[in-house]
């Protein structure tokens, strides 16, 4: 289910990007992930006018990129970006990496990002198993998704299975986590929401 502000092509894009399986916390590739060439042929069919500006797509390139594993690529992409959205792609890129301080460090650049306010609210759709509860809990204290205390989550379960009841939930988070952004990097740009 998409976030209600995403229009038509945006939410096109994110069908034709999703997995059937969640992005994996850290950088190990998964089954059912795109090459970089149909990543950037899919975002360059539902979203062509972000490409008439030189880097008008790289944050979203980055974001879907990094979306299917392609960890080198997508932090080349948004590796000199100071903004709020391309900072949110390196503290991404950082915490899968994982190099937790340097994702914080970018997290804290980001400040108050809005698809966190909004994955709050998205917070029931999300199954929580009885381990996953108390990080659940600790997530959201705060009334928005605090991403500090999602990176410290993602740092406690580095080494356990990747089926780990928390790291199970963790990933769904990540996961709804990249469709709100990928809705918000895509929709911002979208002809009629240029600032």
């Amino acid at each position: 289910m998409s976030h209600p502000l995403v229009t038509a092509p945006v939410t096109s894009l994110w069908e034709s990007l999703r997995t059937s399986e969640p992005p994996d916390l850290c950088q190990r590739s998964r089954a059912g992930t795109l090459s970089i060439a149909e990543v950037e042929a899919r975002v360059r069919r539902a979203c062509p006018w972000m490409f008439e500006e030189v880097g008008g797509a790289d944050r979203l390139m980055a974001a879907s990129l990094l979306y299917h594993d392609h960890h080198n690529e997508a932090h080349d992409l948004v590796q000199d970006m100071t903004d709020p959205d391309g900072s949110l792609v390196h503290a991404l890129v950082h915490r899968r990496e994982p190099d937790y301080w340097n994702a914080n460090y970018w997290y804290r650049q980001v400040g108050d990002h809005p698809i966190y306010r909004s994955l709050a609210g998205k917070w029931q759709d999300i199954p929580k198993p009885g381990p996953a509860l108390a990080v659940a809990e600790r997530l959201v204290l705060s009334g928005t998704l605090d991403t500090m205390q999602l990176v410290d989550a993602c740092e406690s379960v580095s080494r356990r299975p990747v089926h780990d009841p928390v790291a199970t939930f963790l990933r769904r988070v990540q996961d709804l986590e990249f469709e709100l952004l990928v809705g918000r990097l895509a929709g911002v740009m979208q002809p009629g929401n240029r600032c």
